[in-house]
């Protein structure tokens, strides 16, 4: 019989960091939190052997072309981040950077001869990266020391999750041979180069890159051609007028087989010259020519697929692995996507008429794919109740050959995990319609009624899917029903869904406060008159709008939440703009009136308050004003503001940090459910 989920599971949960497929030689690795190394499976004889360069968070393995070689990165001591690759037919290990700074992203050539790798660089010279390994002192942090003078004079001056950004830290390329010798630096100068391919003769790369842009632009880059054999190499612009993704959701570019061309993903060209708008542009596929530059679109979006790659909120993590590639013979191109609810993989004919078709998906989330080799590729996928799971398919047929790497066996074999059950409805204003996610108690009895909590996903662009979440899954366990959907605003359910609300605001309390009646109709299990309301980054803030606005719920729990705008203003990564507005004074104003605290006399449920001390995304500030304004109008209310040290605008990662996280909240619902 199978236990519970406990608190635990979640910290303990394995994890999948990459994964390749050598279809010649039949073999798979991939990298795992569980293992302290890099796993290579046969997939004929079944046998399995695990490899190590004796550090730590050992990741984003690749095979060599010749299949005879496997680069992976670990984290050393005394050397910080670096490549290493692994001799099949040797058995050895051997260290291939030597860099100061932390090595990212290494790539063999197609002709198997070079590395390439990105490092984060303190400076902007073009020192030979070999000079630079002569010290000994890894520098890994982008941000300054806490003994550090920080000099400012940018508006975009630190980061989440770094912190205060060194003006004179970059990402820069490095070039070495196959057996780490002779690096070269490529890139220097005060500028990012992200997300690098090889072409497939192995005399250029392309790259994407701020060069040509403020650097505050932390959304739309250029693409830049860069010859292999300069140094510093020889760049080219490559784009003229586009914004290439770099971030949220980054997509390596891929070259055409011939190299004649680059495929690559483009921000909706309706957002191009608006800079003041703040939801995430969609992406469409284009096609650059190497020869000229000229690009034009190679992807329609339908009803059946809207974009090229969107942003997930529970989907895993994907480390190491890509979410475009094009087939050897250069017909037909791959890249994931998420629709209603899933993560799918599309297959788009390059001669066609520019709409994809569905390849490979269903109630499942796929996050990666590797490249394909011998007519077949491998994809990066959870489910529900499946934590994350690699599977080959044939590209032929779109067929499952086989899925050789199942993370998380041994949660799977002793703990019991449930499955949610979803529904679609119309809102009130006949407009658009909802998808929503219920997930009963584990153990739930016939005729019984059961608390429940409303989950409220951040963004607000990002969307639930059918992925598996073990906090769902954590508080299920405790009795708690556990109400999701994706109100207007989410994306994966169209333009029109996703536009309706472009900012940080209250747009989705309607849709929410419908679906939690729908569910209450749907599910006579549910409480209705014992329901509670949680959410983190954007679902904190529309937890603490729910608080100030509604007299449905029961209780709250608000986590790393914005509670007032003028704070994040001034302090959050992301700061604002005051220019739509006519005066400065009137933009203070409409803040404030946008911002919780403003309405903290009308919060009447007991609320509890958990915030990192080193979030830079909702800056903690905010949560203290919240709390002393609520502690201070309402004196005898229940209202409690927990604390993480050493955390950003994430939960905890430390584990005995999470499980008291989880904690609190589980209890504080219990209490007041």
């Amino acid at each position: 019989m199978k236990r519970l989920p406990e608190f635990e599971d979640c910290s303990g949960l394995e994890r999948l960091n990459g994964g390749d497929y050598c279809a010649e030689k039949e073999l798979v690795c991939y990298g795992s939190n569980q293992t302290n190394g890099i796993v290579i499976k046969n997939r004929i004889t079944n046998e399995s052997i695990t490899v190590t360069a004796g550090g730590k968070g050992e990741s984003a393995p690749s095979f060599s072309p010749d299949g005879t070689k496997i680069l992976f990165v670990s984290s050393v001591k005394g050397a910080g981040r670096q490549a290493f690759f692994y001799d099949n037919s040797t058995k050895q290990v051997t260290q291939v950077t030597h860099a100061k700074g932390a090595v990212m992203e290494p790539q063999w050539s197609p002709d198997g001869t070079k590395i390439l790798f990105s490092v984060i660089t303190s400076g902007a010279s073009s020192q030979n990266a070999a000079d630079r390994a002569k010290d000994t002192e890894q520098t890994t942090n982008t941000y300054h020391h806490d003994d550090d003078a920080v000099i400012i004079d940018d508006f975009g001056y630190k980061f989440d999750g770094m912190g205060f950004i060194r003006p004179d830290t970059h990402w820069h390329l490095f070039l070495a041979s196959a057996d780490g010798t002779n690096q070269i630096q490529l890139t220097d100068g005060e500028y990012d180069y992200l997300h690098a391919a090889w072409a497939p003769d192995s005399k250029q790369i392309v790259c994407v890159s701020n060069r040509f842009r403020p650097r505050k632009e932390s959304i739309g880059y250029d693409l830049l051609l860069i010859d292999t054999d300069k140094e510093p190499g020889k760049l080219r612009k490559l784009s003229d007028g586009y914004w290439i993704v770099s971030y949220p959701n980054p997509v390596r570019p891929v070259f055409t087989p011939d190299g004649s061309a680059i495929l690559a993903v483009v921000l909706d060209p309706r957002y191009v010259n608006d800079e003041t708008e703040q939801c995430y542009p969609e992406g469409y596929l284009y096609r650059f020519s190497v020869r000229d530059g000229s690009a034009k679109p190679v992807f329609v979006g339908d009803e059946n697929c809207y974009q090229c790659v969107q942003f997930p909120y529970n989907a895993g993590c994907g480390h190491g692995m890509d979410k475009l590639q094009i087939d050897e013979n250069g017909r037909f191109a791959y890249f994931v996507s998420g629709f209603k609810g899933q993560g799918n993989l599309y297959q788009l004919d390059l001669e066609g008429d520019g709409h994809a078709k569905l390849f490979w998906g269903g109630k499942q989330v796929c996050h990666g794919i590797s490249k394909i080799r011998n007519g077949k590729i491998m994809a990066a996928a959870a489910k529900s109740s499946v934590p994350e799971f690699y599977t080959i398919l044939d590209t032929k047929t779109g067929t499952v050959i086989d899925t050789p790497i199942q993370s998380a066996k041994k949660l799977l074999d002793e703990v019991e995990l449930n499955e949610p059950e979803d529904f679609f409805f119309s809102t009130l204003d006949g407009e658009s319609s909802v998808h929503g996610f219920v997930m009963p108690p584990l153990g739930k009895k016939t005729g019984e009624k059961y608390p429940a909590i409303l989950y409220i996903h951040g963004g607000p662009h990002p969307f639930y899917t059918y992925g598996l979440t073990m906090e769902f899954q954590l508080l299920a366990a405790q009795g708690f029903a556990i109400l999701y959907c994706n109100p207007r605003g989410s994306s994966g359910y169209g333009w029109v869904h996703e536009t309706y609300q472009r900012s940080i605001d209250g747009s989705a309390y309607y849709d929410l406060l419908q679906f939690v009646d729908e569910a209450c109709r749907r599910f006579d299990f549910i409480d209705k008159d014992r329901v509670g309301v949680t959410g983190g980054s954007y679902g904190g803030y529309m937890t603490n709008y729910m608080a100030t606005h509604s007299k449905r719920f029961k209780a709250y729990v608000t986590q790393r939440s914005i509670s007032n705008e003028l704070i994040a203003y001034a302090n959050s990564d992301m700061q604002g703009q005051s220019t739509d507005y006519k005066s400065y004074e009137d933009f203070m104003v409409d803040k404030l009136k946008e911002s919780a605290v403003s309405y903290a006399e009308r919060v009447d449920k007991p609320i509890l308050i958990l915030h990192g001390t080193q979030d830079y995304r909702t800056p903690i500030e905010g949560a203290h004003q919240f709390y002393v304004a609520i502690k201070d109008l309402h004196p005898d209310l229940p209202v409690k503001m927990v604390i993480y040290p050493h955390t950003g605008h994430e939960q905890p990662s430390d584990p005995r940090l999470l499980k008291h996280y989880y904690h609190e909240m589980a209890e504080w619902f219990k209490r007041y459910l």
